[in-house]
Order: structure tokens, then sequence, then C-alpha cells
């Protein structure tokens, strides 16, 4: 997934450290929206915006999915602070950017990462 250039323009005015955080607490943490952005002092739609950015699907026709939430428990936050910082603001909407997700970067930049 991605979101609109006008999302990541307001989003870019968070820090690189808050995009990470945000990632680890939902990837990793298992955090809900509403933890996150009381945690961040955020809007809820700017956590989904941000989320969404990075390659979240959390947005569908049927409303919020948050099936994705602390899917990746023992992942290092090392790989999600690299990946954040590989694409920081975050992924504009467009096809061409439709592969980019923190899975298929890492399959691609880090090789075995999810074996254990």
């Amino acid at each position: 997934m991605s979101t609109s250039l006008d999302n990541l323009k307001r989003l870019a005015q968070y820090p690189l450290g808050d995009h990470q955080a945000i990632m680890d607490m939902y990837i990793t943490g298992g955090r809900s929206i509403e933890h996150i952005s009381i945690r961040m002092g955020m809007d809820p739609s700017d956590v989904i915006n941000l989320l969404e950015g990075y390659g979240e699907h959390l947005l569908t026709e049927d409303g919020l999915d948050l099936d994705g939430c602390g899917r990746l428990s023992k992942l290092p936050r090392r790989m999600i602070d690299e990946y954040v910082k590989h694409f920081y603001p975050g992924i504009a909407k467009d096809p061409v950017n439709d592969w980019i997700t923190l899975e298929e970067y890492l399959n691609r930049t880090q090789p075995g990462w999810g074996m254990a």
C-alpha cells in the first residue's frame, strides 16, 4: 500500500525516529492505532496514513484491517529502522510501488531474515 503525496508532506513533519517507533510499535509490539496515536500525540488518521505509507494494508472497503498488527513480534528493531530510513517519509501512491512491503524489502536486502 502507499499514501498520497499530500499525506507524505504532512507526515514529513514527524522525525525519522517517530516513524521508526510507530512502525515498531505496530509491527512487532502489536500496539493498536489508538495506543500509538495517544503515545505519539498524533491524530489516528496520521498514524494510519504513516503505516500505509510504509506498505501496511490497513484501509479496506470494509473499514480498518488490523490483521498485520504484531505479526513480526521477534523482528529486530534495527531491521524496521533500516526499512523506514530507506523509504522515509513514506511511499507515494503509484502502481510501481505496489511491491513495497517490509517483508518484500527484507527478502531483497536480508535473504533468510525470517529463518529461525
